[in-house]
């Protein structure tokens, strides 16, 4: 790599959303029910910390939407994290965790429903599938959450698998990019 010349961080977030996105959701499909246990640490430093410095980083390329959709859904698998484990260590109440739970999905079903919208604009096709996956899933889980259908939240966790393997795609276009550049060193 030529000095001063920076590395693409889109693959670090979609490894990190793909990863923590796909364990997650194996449990919400009731795959393998025990999965959340894996869930919870990937979604504070995989799904999250790494997803928040490829943000950072998307910044100092110049990609807005990058630092945005990567800085963000870092900070969302922090949050949604501490949330669950503020309730198992009892600083989040048995009648709190419900609705908290409900109106950050809600939230964040309006946020990726926003960039779902502006993915349109890029006409790059990886990157609107990812989007139109993602946002399928957020309104699945809160219709599942609102509703209480395990059904609707076994179906939500296959599209989160989907999304998963469309995001881990995404990766693969990102560095094997790095590859089909001719190096003129």
């Amino acid at each position: 790599m030529a000095e001063g010349k920076l590395a693409n961080p889109g693959p670090l977030g979609l490894g990190g959303f793909a990863l923590t996105t796909f364990v997650l959701n194996v449990h919400n499909a009731g795959l393998v029910p025990a999965a959340i246990d894996a869930a919870l640490p990937l979604g504070l430093f995989y799904g999250g910390l790494a997803q928040l410095i490829a943000g950072i980083l998307e910044m100092r390329t110049g990609n807005t939407f990058g630092l945005t959709a990567f800085g963000s859904y870092g900070a969302f698998w922090i949050a949604l994290a501490s949330l669950v484990y503020f309730h198992k260590l009892g600083l989040v109440s048995a009648e709190a965790i419900g609705p908290a739970l409900g109106i950050t999905l809600l939230a964040w079903t309006i946020f990726t429903t926003i960039l779902t919208i502006l993915t349109f604009k890029s006409g790059h096709t990886t990157l609107i599938a990812i989007f139109v996956l993602l946002d399928l899933l957020f309104i699945l889980l809160v219709v599942a959450h609102y509703t209480g259908s395990a059904t609707i939240k076994h179906l939500a966790g296959y599209d989160g698998i989907l999304t998963s393997i469309v995001a881990w795609y995404g990766m693969w276009e990102g560095i094997k990019a790095q590859f089909d550049v001719v190096s003129t060193d």
